[in-house]
Order: structure tokens, then C-alpha cells, then sequence
């Protein structure tokens, strides 16, 4: 990193924004990093690789409303409403494939994240 002579993970972990963030937040965060709303789409495109838990995202399949139904009812199949904690399920609809498949799931609303609703103008 350029912008950094020293590494630690947890000032990295603490200084994250929260996977629960909403659209405003995210971006207030990103700001103060010295990054711009563009940026924070760009390296919100890492999530196309890779899989979340399930107590992760078990709140907002069983309790948010700004989500695609059909979606919180497949992914209800491998994360019960409790227990199962570590059951895993893909960011994207190809997990193991850098590709669009994660923004194309944000824009349908079939995202885990909570931003999905908010950031369709993007």
C-alpha cells in the first residue's frame, strides 16, 4: 500500500464500515477515506467472488422488506431462522468467477447487502 508505512489488521478491521450500512453510510465512509461514491462501486465489486454466513445475512432474509422475495425465500432454504450459523451462501450468482453477476444481483434487489435498495442509481 501507498498510503500506509505500517499494517495492522485490526486498525483495518475497526476502521471498516458496517456489512449492515446503508447507502448514505457507505458512502460518508468511503468520503472520509478520501474516496468518491464511483470508487466505492468499483471495490464493491470484489463481492463477486466468495460466500457470506448465514448469521450474517439471516436478519435481513427474514426481516427486511427492501429485498427481492423470491431471493430471501431461496436463501431461507440453507439459513434457518435459527441455528446454522455457519451454512454458507454465494455474494453472487457465480461465486467462483470474477464477473458482473454480483452488480446485476444488487440492481434486482437479490443482494444480502442492505445498500442494494438504495444504490440503484449507480
Amino acid at each position: 500500500r501507498r498510503d500506509a508505512r505500517t499494517a495492522s489488521q485490526s486498525d483495518a478491521n475497526n476502521d471498516l464500515p458496517s456489512p449492515f450500512s446503508d447507502l448514505p453510510a457507505l458512502i460518508s465512509a468511503f468520503t472520509a477515506k478520501g474516496l468518491t461514491a464511483a470508487d466505492m462501486t468499483v471495490l464493491s465489486g470484489g463481492h463477486t467472488i466468495g460466500q457470506a454466513r448465514c448469521d450474517g445475512f439471516r436478519n435481513r432474509i427474514y426481516n427486511e422488506t427492501n429485498i427481492d422475495a423470491n431471493f430471501a425465500t431461496t436463501r431461507r432454504g440453507s439459513c434457518p431462522a435459527s441455528g446454522g450459523d455457519g451454512n454458507l451462501a454465494p455474494l453472487a450468482s457465480s461465486p467462483n468467477r470474477f464477473d458482473n453477476a454480483y452488480f446485476s444481483a444488487l440492481v434486482g434487489g437479490n443482494s444480502f447487502f442492505r445498500s442494494s435498495s438504495l444504490g440503484k442509481g449507480f
